[in-house]
Formats: structure tokens, C-alpha cells, sequence
């Protein structure tokens, strides 16, 4: 076809056009005889198709047919619960070795959370409180400091 419309001629027969997009390709189809043509040799093979005798499916194929999509889907679920169980077993076993078993960070100290957790609390001055730059200051020096003992 030399129009480059058979896409839309196919959304036409099949129904699957907007309003606009309905009324454009009518108005198209008015001066194409192209498409004007495949449009009826379409409606021809669908009404030949529709009017056709169907074989009578035997009962057991019928109901393997109806049981596909069911257990396709069992098994999907089955397989992803599989992945998702396998991912996670890995990440598990990657956390737990990469973890020291001590409770220290590795480096034979304990753990920065665990020596503010113990420490007494320091009264700060008032005029420290004023003063962000002054808190930020005594907040470096006791950490430089806990980190040395």
C-alpha cells in the first residue's frame, strides 16, 4: 500500500480509534481507495470467519485449556517467591559477614553509638548554647576526646 495508513486501517475495522481519530480517517477514507479496498477485503474475512463451522473441541482439551491459565499463574508466583526468597537469603548472609562478630566496628573499639550511649551527660555552659559555632566546637572536642580513650 502505498497510502502508509494499514495500521489505521486495522484500528478502524477493530474498532480501537478515538472519535477524531474515527472521523479523520472516514474523511481519509472517502478519497483512498486503498485503504478503502482493505477495509472491505477485512470485513470480508472477518464475516467469513464468523460465518464458519467450528470443530467440536473434545471435552478433555477443553478443560487442560480452561486449568492453563490458573496453574500458569500458580507457577509464575511460585518461581518469583523463589527469587525473592534466594535475594534475600543473600542479602542476610552478606550482612552477617560483613559484620563484625564482637559488636565493635573492627578496629577493636567499640562502636561510635555505643560510647555515647555509656557516656554521663556534660552540662554545657549557657553561654555555649548561644552560640552554634561555640556548640560545634565542644561537640569536635568530645568526640576527638572519646575517641582517644
Amino acid at each position: 500500500m502505498s497510502c502508509g495508513n494499514i495500521a489505521d486501517v486495522h484500528r478502524y475495522h477493530d474498532g480501537e480509534l478515538s472519535p477524531a481519530e474515527r472521523e479523520a480517517f472516514e474523511a481519509h477514507l472517502r478519497g483512498c481507495h486503498e485503504c478503502g479496498g482493505l477495509l472491505a477485503d477485512l470485513r470480508r474475512l472477518s464475516a467469513m470467519i464468523a460465518g464458519a463451522d467450528l470443530a467440536p473441541l473434545p471435552a478433555d482439551v477443553l478443560s487442560r485449556v480452561q486449568e492453563l491459565p490458573q496453574k500458569t499463574g500458580e507457577q509464575a508466583i511460585l518461581r518469583i517467591a523463589g527469587w525473592l526468597t534466594a535475594a534475600a537469603a543473600a542479602v542476610l548472609v552478606g550482612a552477617l559477614l560483613g559484620r563484625p562478630i564482637d559488636g565493635t566496628e573492627g578496629n577493636g573499639r567499640p562502636a561510635v553509638w555505643q560510647t555515647v550511649a555509656v557516656m554521663s551527660p556534660v552540662e554545657v555552659q549557657p553561654e555555649a548554647g548561644s552560640d552554634p559555632v561555640l556548640v560545634a566546637q565542644w561537640m569536635a572536642d568530645e568526640l576527638s576526646v572519646s575517641e582517644k580513650r
